[in-house]
């Protein structure tokens, strides 16, 4: 199976287009809403809500890695579907009530600080993390059987929803009850999205089919992925948690703006490679290693390209729409804007790489080098930040990957792929 036969397949196509689609929508609600906020919240409260998002997106990674591990796994084990997902959903269900209490003590140690409505912040912070991984769970149900775009259009519908009722909700002012909207909207977002995976895969949710032993064993079996969630919160979401504790509200906004714009670059360049993940494991099962190494250097070679093409348009024309649509021209976001546009490059060519080692669980050292460049990260930027500013902490993030897997992840890849095609 060649690259260009998987990429010209209906079912490539229709899970790329529903994927683009649904980002154009996500991307639609960030471009939409954010001025809207930036107009009607002050702004502590603007940055009080950017804050609270990252940390929704940051303690999500606490799923331990058991939705990464499903995908694989029911790839390989479909007739343990029913056994596994009870186990993992009502672990979830359970994170919840751990979650809070972690979270309100973030808050009275002043690491969230957020005002006065800590306990509220708390409690909507914990829920939104859990819905998020449930919805997730149900999700990854759909891309074991390579219905992505099933999953994606459901998105699009539940996106839409969204940006309304918070375009709607945002005229007060309140960061919370922006929040508490995204809850409400997400109850049925979960709701679907199981629906439709029950019509895709025969699998039950019981208490009955719960089991520790089963679950351990997936905790085992997830183990580098929960590692690798860890260090990609390290690497995208905790500097502005750091951030937010060490500067003013004012350059954490702007921290913000600039890596809202940039993640919508970064989610929809990645595409390409991230959906094949369901393939490249079924290709990996069947032993098919010489094609897989055809399909890497051909995906490389066109994410090459593609990042040439990006840097360009956000070193010229994307700078004016960054400028026009955040309002700000100022001379230190620039430079910040041009410092994480390089960074957010060297995301999109590393991806490819880090999507195939996951496919094939070889994700081992590249997790520990990941945890290391997170952590590398924000000791360098921590530094850098005194002389440099916010841009500091963008330059720190830039070593520590050309440090760390930027290397080391083709390099291994390559010669892993080499010994198994011989």
């Amino acid at each position: 199976m060649k690259f260009g036969k998987i990429t010209s397949s209906r079912q490539y196509w229709a899970n790329l287009i529903a994927t683009f689609l649904s980002q154009a929508c996500s991307a639609g609600l960030i471009i939409i809403l954010t001025p809207v906020l930036q107009k009607n919240f002050s702004v502590a409260e603007f940055s009080n809500y950017g804050v609270l998002l990252n940390m929704v997106l940051f303690a999500a990674a606490f799923d331990m890695g058991l939705n990464m591990g499903l995908l694989r796994r029911l790839i390989h084990e479909q007739d343990k579907a029913s056994d596994l997902v009870s186990s993992v959903f009502f672990v979830y269900l359970l994170l919840f009530f751990l979650a809070f209490p972690v979270f309100l003590i973030l808050h009275y140690m002043g690491i969230i600080e957020t005002g006065h409505s800590f306990l509220y912040h708390a409690l909507l912070t914990a829920l939104l993390m859990v819905q998020n991984i449930i919805a997730m769970l149900f999700d990854v149900i759909l891309q074991t059987t390579n219905k992505i775009f099933v999953g994606k259009i459901i998105r699009i519908g539940k996106t839409v929803i969204e940006l309304f009722l918070l375009l709607w909700c945002s005229r007060w002012g309140t960061a919370g009850l922006l929040l508490l909207v995204s809850g409400a909207v997400n109850f049925l977002y979960i709701l679907v999205l199981f629906s439709f995976s029950r019509k895709e895969m025969d699998y039950q949710i019981s208490w009955d089919r719960f089991h520790i032993g089963i679950l351990t064993g997936h905790m085992r079996y997830s183990f580098w992925y929960f590692l690798n969630a860890i260090s990609v919160v390290l690497v995208f979401n905790s500097q502005i948690i750091m951030l937010n504790g060490l500067i003013n509200k004012a350059d954490v906004a702007k921290y913000i703006l600039v890596n809202r714009f940039l993640d919508v670059i970064r989610m929809g360049s990645t595409n390409f490679t991230t959906i094949l993940f369901p393939s490249l494991a079924t290709l990996e099962a069947k032993g098919e290693w010489n094609n897989l190494r055809k399909l890497y250097f051909a995906a490389l070679l066109r994410i090459v390209v593609l990042s040439i093409l990006i840097l360009l348009f956000l070193f010229t024309g994307g700078k004016y729409i960054f400028q026009w649509w955040s309002g700000q021209y100022g001379e230190d976001i620039m430079t910040l804007y041009y410092v994480c546009s390089g960074f957010t490059v060297l995301i999109i060519l590393d991806n490819v790489s880090s999507v195939f080692l996951h496919a094939f669980r070889l994700n081992k050292v590249q997790t520990l080098l990941s945890i290391g460049q997170g952590l590398m990260a924000l000791f360098i930027g921590y530094f850098l930040l005194q002389k440099f500013g916010p841009v500091g902490m963008a330059i720190g993030s830039i070593i520590a990957l050309l440090s760390t897997n930027f290397i080391y992840n083709p390099a291994f890849l390559m010669a892993h792929l080499k010994r198994k095609a011989t």
